[in-house]
């Protein structure tokens, strides 16, 4: 591995490096607000120096109704979108036709497996649901995709503050750089070959003394598709300790996919980062947390108000604590020593009733009402009922799980198969495949949700057309009905090794039409050979007439 670059290369990282988290300040402190309400223990602004999370509000709110909605989000979006529970994704063929052979489907198959099973032992979902409480949040979330020797697969999930993001001309994003905090002794061990005689030696005396790294991900002008050296694959990965005067590399290498997947819940025009529920759902918690507050010292002046007391106390403070006895001689008919110094009539259950509206309308804006149906589905809600049930909401998430399948899951699963190729983890194909275009689709439970429109129109169509058929046998010739069963439990998400393909049907029926002609020559024959048989009969009993008349 070459890590050696030259002092242009240098410079351009280090530039290029400064020029984003210049243009991310202006979110800074939009996202330590949306953290400290929603988020507490996220989010590290490491370019920030000593002040990396300072002015924070960590377990500082006074009503955690924001946190509790984002973690719901965080949940739903786990169990409807990546349940490691229920298959949430199929391989196919961008050529239908070819993916019904035998070949492919066997092939599709087994790399389908394989690809849940190496889903299923790495740490993809742990941090998957991390991502998803990033995204709720921040709009924006970032999980790094590498390659393991044990595991084949080892996910990270960043948190906002820590790296900054670039798009390409297609407005996806390209480009990542984040900083990284690391001590001696991790440098040296993931780094022995490369690592500065400095930073060993603090390794060596043991100094717990963090370094900040630089990892920089983006698109390689020199790349060369094929190439085995890593510094020309298609991404270009920089590592570099920022500590000191001089830029020590660790690290020039590259991928042969982007690492990093970036989806955001929503852009505005040409933004980079992007917008979320938490962000609207934010002047809604500032105005509960201020509620809750007032409420709180409104009832604790009213259980225990501030006193007036007699000056015969001198400066021994008077025990208001239950029961108490307190002894003066400043006590006189019809004037007490002792009074509160005003009266405190809180409209409380106003103040609750206010309280009420803003949790509901939080959990409005993060979809509470959706997700939490969601858990339903273990109850024999099918699909389709919950769709019934929540036709609006899955019409405002419509948009963000669009954006999510072609920034987050499309990407994903692109990365994760050319890791397990390259690992030789995937069969090689059958001849009939060279050249052919692999598809991911999508089979979620929201992913259903949203397709039981269609579902609803094959369904009525289908049966309609069954209701005229009582009068008109000949409407059903209009309707390909094996067509719309093929469309019917794509939308369903039916396993693709349950419904034959068309080969295999037309298979099938040319057999059982041979069969039924074979039936019907049998029963011809036995038909012809009755007669036959009767005949003969017929002839019998007509001989002995003929014998008996005379000659």
């Amino acid at each position: 591995m070459d890590h050696s670059l030259t002092r242009e290369e240098l410079r351009h990282y280090i530039r290029r490096l400064h020029d984003l988290e210049d243009e991310r300040r202006k979110w800074d402190g939009h996202w330590r607000d949306l953290a400290g309400h929603f988020l507490p223990r996220r989010a590290r602004f490491l370019d920030s120096g000593a002040a990396t999370n300072s002015n924070d509000q960590r377990n500082k709110l006074q009503d955690s109704v924001g946190i509790m909605a984002l973690r719901i989000l965080a949940n739903g979006m786990q169990s409807g979108l990546t349940s490691p529970a229920r298959p949430w994704f199929a391989l196919t063929l961008s050529n239908r036709a070819l993916a019904e052979t035998r070949e492919a489907r066997l092939w599709l198959r087994d790399t389908y497996e394989k690809m849940v099973a190496v889903f299923s032992q790495s740490n993809f979902y742990d941090q998957i649901h991390i991502l998803y409480s990033e995204l709720g949040c921040f709009g924006t979330g970032a999980i790094i995709i590498e390659a393991d020797n044990k595991t084949v697969l080892r996910c990270r999930t960043l948190t906002i503050g820590e790296y900054v993001l670039d798009a390409g001309e297609s407005g996806r994003v390209d480009s990542l750089y984040r900083r990284v905090r690391m001590t001696p002794r991790q440098i040296a061990q993931a780094w022995p070959a490369t690592a500065p005689e400095r930073v060993k030696d603090m390794a060596d005396r043991d100094a717990h003394e963090w370094l900040t790294l630089l990892h920089a991900v983006e698109p390689n002008k020199q790349g060369r598709p094929g190439s085995p050296l890593g510094r020309e694959r298609p991404f270009r990965s920089v590592y570099m300790i920022l500590e000191g005067s001089s830029q020590e590399v660790l690290e020039d290498s590259g991928y042969y996919e982007f690492p990093a997947l970036c989806p955001r819940w929503i852009t505005t025009a040409s933004d980079i980062y992007g917008s979320a529920p938490a962000m609207d759902a934010l002047p809604d918690c500032r105005q509960l947390q201020k509620i809750t507050e007032d409420t709180r010292l409104a009832l604790e002046k009213e259980v225990n108000p501030p006193l007036l007391v007699s000056l015969n106390y001198g400066n021994t403070p008077p025990n208001v604590s239950a029961g108490a006895i307190n002894y003066t001689s400043a006590l006189v008919r019809g004037q007490e020593s002792i009074s509160p110094l005003y009266q405190v009539r809180a409209n409380l259950q106003g103040a609750e009733h206010t309280r009420a509206e803003l949790k509901n309308q939080i959990q409005r804006h993060f979809h509470n009402d959706l997700f939490l149906m969601l858990t339903d589905i273990n109850k024999q809600m099918t699909a389709t009922e919950v769709a019934e049930r929540n036709a609006e909401k899955m019409l405002m998430l419509g948009p963000v799980l669009d954006r999510l399948r072609s920034e987050l899951f499309q990407p994903l699963i692109e990365r994760v198969f050319g890791i397990m190729n390259r690992a030789g983890l995937i069969a090689f194909p059958p001849p009939v495949l060279n050249g052919q275009e692999l598809k991911v689709e999508f089979i979620s439970i929201l992913a259903q949700a949203q397709k039981q429109a269609g579902i609803a129109a094959i369904s009525q169509t289908v049966g309609f057309a069954g209701q005229v058929a009582a009068l008109n046998p000949e409407i059903v010739d209009k309707i390909n009905l094996d067509e719309a069963m093929d469309e019917w439990a794509e939308m369903q998400g039916v396993p693709p090794n349950l419904i034959r393909s068309d080969i295999e049907t037309a298979a099938l029926r040319a057999e059982r039409q041979e069969q039924r002609q074979q039936a019907q020559m049998l029963e011809m024959l036995r038909q012809g050979a009755d007669i036959a048989g009767k005949g003969g009969k017929i002839m019998q009993n007509m001989r002995p007439a003929q014998e008996e008349r005379p000659k």
